[in-house]
């Protein structure tokens, strides 16, 4: 789970819709409120550089007829908590973040990877669901971007609280993050020992032929840190940056940009 940047102002169409229906539901915007989410869906995929907020998995579109998306908009404090003179969370532009499936779709894009018919490889909001647990959990719009919240088990791929870099008031929620969106699924220990696996090749490769390793981490930093020229981030962000140790956080620290 990385820092997510939303911007300031919700796309319009919701704006205007909220304004009129302040007290309806995401369900009713997404059915009469035309061109309303694929407005706010751009706008999630835009401010979070089409990766899962999280498990950080890459967000893929549907290529193919029949395929779906590995997309959907979570609302991170429940809808049920809305109360009826109280806060919208339904359509509180601040509450809504994009994720994967969690690998519940079968008929998403690389279904063969991100899909499994085993329901303890299931993450992110399939197990939260609508559970009134957010207060135990990090928000990944307010999580501190400078502090390096987790590390990674090298051969395994395991996600841990960092207990050197965690902000200590963080770190029992970090813990229950973890636990309670299951970011140790099975599929996802895979695929985060495959980014391992590349940056620690191409780092022996390059080091090998006599390029020296500080040259090579701050190469692989700045490369692989920040959005390309699509505004996409490499998946997994979280773990390149803790791979990648200093030369990751002089990146975060000097690039001026909200990554």
């Amino acid at each position: 789970m990385k820092r997510v940047y939303k911007r300031d102002e919700a796309p319009p169409l919701l704006t205007r819709y909220k304004e009129r229906f302040p007290q309806e539901t995401w369900e009713h915007f997404r059915r009469h409120c035309k061109g309303g989410y694929p407005e706010v869906k751009t706008a999630i995929l835009e401010d979070q550089h089409y990766l899962c907020a999280y498990c950080e998995i890459s967000i893929k579109l549907a290529e193919e007829e029949g395929q779906l998306d590995d997309f959907r908009v979570e609302h991170f404090y429940p809808k049920s908590s809305t109360e009826e003179d109280g806060h919208n969370f339904h359509l509180d532009w601040r509450n809504l973040v994009g994720v994967c499936h969690g690998g519940s779709q079968p008929a998403v894009v690389d279904a063969d990877k991100r899909y499994s018919t085993y329901r303890g490889d299931r993450s992110c909001d399939v197990p939260k669901a609508g559970k009134e647990i957010t207060s135990d959990l990090l928000n990944p719009m307010h999580i501190p971007a400078r502090d390096r919240i987790f590390r990674y088990v090298e051969f395994t791929g395991k996600m841990v609280v960092d207990e050197d870099s965690c902000p200590n008031y963080l770190k029992r929620r970090a813990e229950n993050t973890i636990n309670e969106l299951n970011l140790n699924a099975p599929r996802l220990m895979r695929m985060r020992k495959t980014v391992i696996n590349g940056l620690r090749e191409t780092i022996e490769m390059a080091t090998a032929s006599g390029e020296p390793l500080e040259e090579v981490l701050n190469y692989l930093a700045q490369t692989s840190l920040l959005p390309d020229v699509d505004n996409r981030d490499l998946p997994f962000f979280s773990v390149i940056r803790w791979y990648l140790g200093e030369a990751a956080e002089k990146v975060i620290r000097t690039s001026g940009r909200k990554i």
